[in-house]
């Protein structure tokens, strides 16, 4: 009997111990914690720690209060840590400008509130969501008239470094600047009668106005201010630090919009004007406009678009429709004004380009600033980042952009890149093109190696267009994309900005993950998962105590069997089904494809020169390379029906039944470019180094005439064929290769 209670006991603490994982980590689902890639879970184990900025007094967003970093923006870093998994050290004691220094020379990892400028672009990153968006203020005695262009303004008082003091000596160079190292030294400029005003947001000016013995003066709301007006701020870290900016977007897109909401409402002035100018883009929020704004979309009906009609999933003109990245944003924030938003079709981005200069629309959608572009357009900020990368064909050797400086390059005609990569590289020179497409032709008649354009459209057009063409490099800098309007209207201009700025964090990433599956991860909600499985293991627990004492015997039996049968039949290092097992499935597969005529796919992915890695590293960190490389492809292998092995060595293979040419392509494409320069954990010892990986695929409509064999034969074949290539190759199966 005392038995007999032991056991029952022991299976009650199993469930009891069941149950209370479940409610862990279902807490930790509803509150949303963020999604990580390997990539950057390695990021995040030898990078535990950030240095974050941490400012004296700019209230009440950044401050020290009592020896703790206080205030909205530190708050919300806390936030974003808690959600990724990183420790904070918040670096206090400095000035703005000596902030700026630090981040330059990365002695520290993240300025938490900060606006876009070009001087910052040239050393900074930016996080894709902004963080803030705070109105802008400018204080002034009260005998003073503001006019709208700072006429009547000779002198202002800014924080060193501010964003403010780029845009008045660019826009308005003979006013005189006055830098001081916080808010309140400004203050104190304009109450000795040193400057006619002071520059900063709005409810930081008021704020030290509350505490201040200060009379005569009045806080003017910058709202429709064509230099200042309400400009977003965002994260930033070293441009060297891609990882940790992603990392960050993780952490903020986590984030609930509970969480927010009491954020927003502890650092508030507490009044509803105070609540409507600083917001974040998290929140639901109606936008609201000024009279000056309401008026001037009264006036316009009517806006009129021009976009570039082939440059997908970024934008284009299908069947007469705006379609694509752009395409959602505007329908998202359109629903915020009743004016009629109408396209305008063009044949080429060029001709776009063209159109607005000559008037015939009010706005491009998405679109680079340039320096030129800079004297006829004016930009919202920005709210799109790519990277460019540089594509040629398979038959090329596989050159980086150094190497092929000297030989001709392809471009679309109009594109910013041009302006800048001509300003980068001196002397080189690139040939434009009306279409990837005639670029592409060139690249196949040998007029040109290679052609540079944004990844998201590389990828859809190898993935759906080109199968034949591979990317070779990726390159570090990301380009930006705004919304233009002309020079002039600065009105539209800040109603765009607001527009932009209303929608919401998850709305933003639902649009980029529905356009680019291959480059953003979709974050799922596992609970009703946990929960299912946890209800099988309470049941099954129970069912195994009332067989316990008349099966015993057996029961051990069917472990050790179950055991013994899953070791038979999965790889002991990644835990994959192995070569035995798959060979078994795919003649399943084949036998059940001839009864239904379905077609049936298959991948072998193979690291290239793996060798040198045992060599270099030892063969322990070379089997961690291939546990790693296993975990990365079952995050793209997930139906249920698909199979993925260690095939032999350092070879893996993907049975993908039903799966026709176009998914076959889209899904090789996918792995080339996730594995494409990657470095895993085992190489991550102070050296520069990244694998590659060839890939070879095939598809067959199952056919009595062959057997499951030459599935296999002709995958392998291409997989040859990527290697002769030179690797790093990804190659589709055709007759004749």
């Amino acid at each position: 009997m005392s038995r007999l209670l032991s056991h029952f006991s022991l299976l009650i603490g199993f469930c009891l111990a069941a149950i209370s994982s479940v409610e862990v980590a279902v807490a930790n689902t509803l509150l949303r914690t963020a999604d990580l890639t390997h990539e950057e879970q390695a990021y995040l184990q030898k990078n535990p720690s950030i240095r974050v900025h941490a400012e004296s007094a700019w209230y009440p967003f950044n401050f020290i209060d009592k020896g703790r970093a206080s205030g909205y923006s530190n708050d919300l870093i806390r936030l974003v840590a808690k959600k990724v998994g990183l420790e904070i050290e918040f670096v206090a004691g400095y000035q703005w400008s000596e902030y700026l220094a630090k981040l330059k020379n990365k002695e520290i990892d993240v300025i938490t509130n900060i606006k876009i400028t070009p001087s910052r672009e040239e050393y900074a990153i930016y996080t894709r969501y902004h963080s803030l968006t705070a109105l802008d203020g400018l204080l002034l005695n009260d005998n003073k008239k503001l006019k709208p262009d700072f006429s009547n303004i000779d002198s202002l008082a800014v924080v060193e470094g501010f964003s403010y003091q780029e845009s008045i000596q660019n826009k308005y160079p003979r006013i005189r600047l006055t830098t001081t190292k916080d808010t309140a030294q400004a203050i104190e400029q304009l109450r000795l009668g040193h400057v006619d005003g002071v520059l900063d947001t709005f409810d930081t000016i008021n704020f030290y106005l509350q505490g201040s013995a200060i009379k005569g003066v009045k806080n003017i709301p910058l709202y429709d201010h064509q230099i200042v007006s309400y400009s977003p701020q965002f994260m930033a870290v070293p441009k060297d630090k891609p990882i940790l900016r992603n990392i960050l977007d993780k952490g903020l897109l986590a984030i609930t919009r509970t969480e927010l909401r009491d954020l927003h409402k502890k650092w508030s002035l507490l009044s509803t004007s105070a609540a409507l100018r600083h917001k974040n883009s998290f929140q639901e929020q109606r936008v609201t406009f000024s009279t000056r704004q309401n008026q001037y979309l009264e006036d316009h009906k009517q806006f009129k678009m021009c976009v570039d009609p082939d440059w997908l999933p970024i934008e284009a003109i299908e069947e007469g429709q705006y379609v694509g990245i752009g395409a959602d944003f505007i329908k998202t924030f359109s629903k915020n004004i009743t004016n009629e938003i109408t396209l305008v079709e063009t044949e080429t981005w060029q001709q776009s380009l063209d159109f607005f200069a000559e008037g015939k629309c009010d706005f491009i959608p998405v679109i680079s600033k340039t320096p030129q572009r800079r004297k006829t357009m004016s930009f919202t900020f920005p709210y799109l980042r790519f990277p460019s990368v540089l594509v040629t064909h398979q038959n090329n050797p596989p050159y980086k952009l150094q190497q092929v400086l000297h030989k001709p390059l392809g471009i679309v005609k109009g594109y910013a890149y041009k302006e800048t990569f001509e300003n980068l590289y001196e002397g080189v020179k690139l040939k434009e093109y009306d279409s990837i497409a005639a670029g592409f032709k060139a690249i196949r008649q040998g007029e040109i190696y290679g052609f540079i354009d944004a990844l998201p459209v590389i990828a859809k057009k190898i993935q759906n267009t080109y199968p034949e063409f591979k990317v070779v490099e990726k390159f570090e800098s990301e380009f930006s994309f705004s919304l233009a309007v002309a020079k002039n209207n600065i009105v539209l201009l800040d109603i765009f900005n607001k527009l932009l700025a209303s929608i919401e964090l998850q709305e933003q990433e639902y649009i980029l993950n529905r356009w680019s599956p291959v480059l953003y991860e979709k974050d799922e909600d596992v609970s009703g998962y946990i929960v299912l499985i946890a209800f099988f293991t309470i049941f099954i627990l129970f069912l195994l105590f009332g067989l316990y004492y008349s099966k015993v015997s057996n029961k051990k039996l069917a472990i050790m069997k179950a055991k013994l049968e899953a070791l038979a039949i999965h790889d002991y290092l990644t835990e994959l089904p192995n070569r035995t097992y798959f060979k078994a499935q795919l003649k399943k597969e084949w036998s059940r494809g001839q009864r239904s005529k379905e077609m049936l796919s298959l991948i072998i992915v193979d690291i290239d020169n793996f060798k040198d890695v045992n060599e270099r590293f030892g063969r322990l960190e070379g089997d961690n390379c291939l546990i790693e490389l296993s975990r990365r492809l079952q995050n793209i292998v997930k139906r249920p029906a698909d199979i993925l092995a260690r095939w032999e060595g350092e070879e893996f293979i993907i049975l993908l039944p039903d799966t026709n040419e176009e998914g076959i392509k889209a899904i090789t494409a996918e792995i080339y470019y996730m594995l494409n320069g990657w470095t895993p954990e085992c190489m991550n010892s102070g050296k520069s180094n990244t694998l590659s990986v060839s890939i070879g695929a095939a598809c067959m409509l199952v056919s009595p005439t062959y057997t499951e064999k030459e599935l296999t034969r002709r995958a392998a074949r291409a997989l040859y064929r990527a290697q002769d290539a030179g690797y790093n190759q990804m190659m589709i199966y055709k007759p004749g290769i």
